[in-house]
């Protein structure tokens, strides 16, 4: 008999949103690292494909060592997209701008925690909301529709 995998086995992370008044992910970056003893380094940008286009989200990594627990900062929003095609759009004219999770459309950077087995209310998140972190938001990631987007 034939085993059925669903999505929610493959999703083993928690997600937050974050607010900030650095729009620019390395002055966010450095600043996180400055102010809050964290270590995020940056990494390939996560490319994501929707309709024959390719959209690229900046992204940082991170693991603690000391809690066991590998951290990753996605831009929200893409800084670049690519067409997979060479037909011509009209569409093309204009630079997609859209969210990666929308549930964190206002956010401008998502948080992915991997390696916590507690509690979601008992999250260790790196920091916390000073003068540049405006908001952290956390959600169940079972109520976020779009949180496939962030297998990887």
């Amino acid at each position: 008999m034939a085993e059925i995998l669903l999505l929610d086995d493959f999703i083993d992370f928690q997600l937050v949103g974050v607010n900030s008044s650095f729009e620019d992910p390395f002055q966010f970056i450095y600043h996180l690292n400055l102010n809050f003893n964290t270590c995020f380094e940056r990494i390939k940008d996560y490319d994501y494909l929707i309709n024959q286009q390719e959209f690229f989200f900046s992204s940082y990594h991170w693991y603690d060592d000391f809690n066991k627990i590998d951290y990753h900062i996605i831009k929200n929003r893409p800084i670049e997209s690519v067409f997979k095609n060479n037909e011509v759009d009209l569409t093309q004219l204009f630079q997609a701008d859209f969210p990666l999770i929308s549930k964190y459309k206002n956010c401008n950077y998502i948080l992915k925690v991997t390696g916590w087995d507690d509690d979601i209310d008992n999250l260790i998140i790196p920091f916390k909301t000073n003068n540049f972190i405006d908001n952290i938001e956390i959600y169940d990631v079972d109520d976020i529709s779009d949180a496939n987007r962030l297998i990887f």
